[in-house]
């Protein structure tokens, strides 16, 4: 259908700081915006999975934000242990506080449902696409995926330790993750 296949490469750091910039720039429009994408970096979710988080997956009942969450993937039913940032707990607990969600409310709703509904992956994808658009990029190069990979490839970058990386994207083995990442061009920081 004269669409790219194949994998889709990680962001560099300078484009994640742009793509950043570019959000935050939006104001409280882009809130949304920057804590999805923080989020989504620094959990190396899968979207189907990125989007089923509640506010209390990453909020305590005392109203801070935890810096380390569990969570069972959808695709295997893994368990994985997601750290975030203090610049994304930080951005998360705006987001949280300026959407006025409760500890059961998705974090990021969808436009259907009343909120009630997590955003669909289509609706992530679009947004991934004008991200990286935002920063003139060609958004055919780039998806979900490549948030996904972009932390990976930081982690593998700098430790050389395959199975942490492993461990952190919930995959069943070290050829997987090998072959995962193996498309991935290593990234530039």
């Amino acid at each position: 259908k004269g669409r790219e296949a194949g994998q889709r490469p990680p962001l560099s750091l300078s484009q994640v700081t742009r793509i950043k910039t570019f959000l935050a720039k939006r104001g409280d429009t882009g809130r949304r915006d920057l804590a999805l994408f923080s989020t989504a970096i620094d959990t190396m979710l899968r979207g189907q999975d990125l989007l089923r988080l509640t506010v209390k997956d990453v909020r305590m009942r005392n109203r801070s934000m935890r810096d380390t969450f569990e969570l069972t993937t959808v695709k295997y039913g893994q368990s994985v242990q997601c750290v975030l940032s203090k610049t994304t707990r930080n951005v998360l607990d705006k987001w949280i506080k300026h959407s006025v969600k409760k500890p059961n409310d998705y974090l990021f709703t969808g436009r259907l449902g009343r909120g009630l509904t997590p955003m669909s992956t289509r609706q992530l994808n679009r947004l991934v696409n004008t991200w990286v658009e935002g920063i003139g990029l060609d958004a055919s190069s780039y998806g979900v995926e490549s948030l996904r990979r972009t932390r990976a490839m930081y982690i593998l970058n700098e430790t050389g330790n395959m199975e942490a990386v492993r461990l952190m994207l919930g995959l069943a083995d070290i050829r997987e993750t090998a072959l995962y990442l193996s498309g991935a061009k290593p990234v530039n920081t």
